[in-house]
């Protein structure tokens, strides 16, 4: 029993120590980009508040060579693309919380041997959240706050970043696929993990005419009308969440650990190579997942806002 115990937790040190990153910076900037454009025609009084707070960020100085030389009304669409990206930019930094990133569960293969999960996702995001709909919090850090809430959201929807594998190949799990290789249709080798990351950068996918960002084309295929599943969650901000982490998972049992994927190997070299069907699976999914992150960001976003608002409590002069 000493034995089994140590070896526990040996594994959970190991598996923590995952250092994944989720989305590349340009489809989190999409997130963000598709939340501001979103709350501009739903949420229009709670995105004045959020652009207040923003301006009053830590780092806002930094943001504005990303800034610079856009209209005012896209230097807002900006501030919330640049925040998207603004916990992948800090990494190593003091503020930097990686276990914010993930909140992983084995979803294929020695599911019974590890029924634990990994990483902190829905800590953070309560955290953050609360933190957004206190009034009382220095403006800087509720700042802060949205800059998470962004990310974390948004990371959550690529499905390895809520479940993994464990099998006698990756007996320590694939460290959410970072560990297991496979191969692009045009041979290029990449890790499960940046498959994801990176398959709306790969899908080639253009942009509709009079239209300036992906996150305008991605409205335009995948409007709010379209997911009314996705975005029908009712509950607790932490329980809404847990569903998402819930519905991360299962879509990488049923997608992520399927077919080609299921026999990625440890060495790159002998890598499976992805099926052209696979890959438009892939994309079809990955702009699904990207544009309900964005409409869960605003609707995240605009209600902390209004528990603010509703706060009860006087804050302390």
């Amino acid at each position: 029993m000493r034995r089994w115990l140590t070896g526990l937790v040996a594994l959970a040190a190991a598996l923590s120590a995952s250092t994944a990153q989720a989305w590349s910076e340009p489809t989190h900037q999409v997130t963000g980009a598709i939340a501001w454009q979103d709350l501009k025609v739903r949420h229009p009084a709670e995105l004045g508040e959020l652009l207040n707070l923003i301006r009053q960020h830590q780092d806002y100085g930094k943001f504005q060579p990303f800034l610079a030389g856009l209209a005012p009304e896209l230097q807002e669409r900006g501030a919330f693309e640049v925040l998207g990206r603004w916990p992948d930019d800090i990494r190593g930094g003091p503020e930097d919380h990686p276990d914010w990133h993930f909140q992983l569960r084995v979803v294929s293969g020695r599911t019974w041997l590890w029924p634990f999960e990994n990483g902190n996702a829905a800590f953070g995001f309560g955290t953050n959240y609360a933190k957004l709909a206190n009034p009382c919090a220095p403006a800087s850090e509720r700042a802060k706050a949205i800059g998470w809430l962004i990310h974390i959201i948004g990371d959550i929807q690529q499905p390895l970043h809520a479940g993994h594998q464990m099998t006698e190949i990756f007996s320590a799990t694939d460290r959410a696929g970072q560990l297991a290789f496979v191969k692009r249709p045009d041979g290029q080798v990449t890790d499960l993990h940046r498959f994801w990351d990176e398959t709306l950068d790969k899908s080639g996918v253009r942009l509709p005419a009079g239209q300036d960002s992906w996150a305008d084309a991605l409205i335009a295929l995948w409007p709010r009308e379209r997911l009314t599943l996705e975005l029908s969650r009712e509950g607790e901000p932490q329980a809404v969440f847990a569903s998402f982490l819930d519905e991360s998972a299962e879509l990488a049992r049923l997608v992520g650990y399927q077919g080609t994927f299921l026999r990625a190997t440890a060495d790159p070299a002998t890598a499976p190579m992805v099926t052209e069907a696979e890959q438009a699976q892939g994309i079809a999914l990955t702009q699904r997942r990207i544009a309900t992150g964005g409409y869960r960001i605003a609707d995240l976003l605009a209600r902390a806002i209004r528990d603010a608002k509703a706060a009860t409590w006087t804050c302390p002069v």
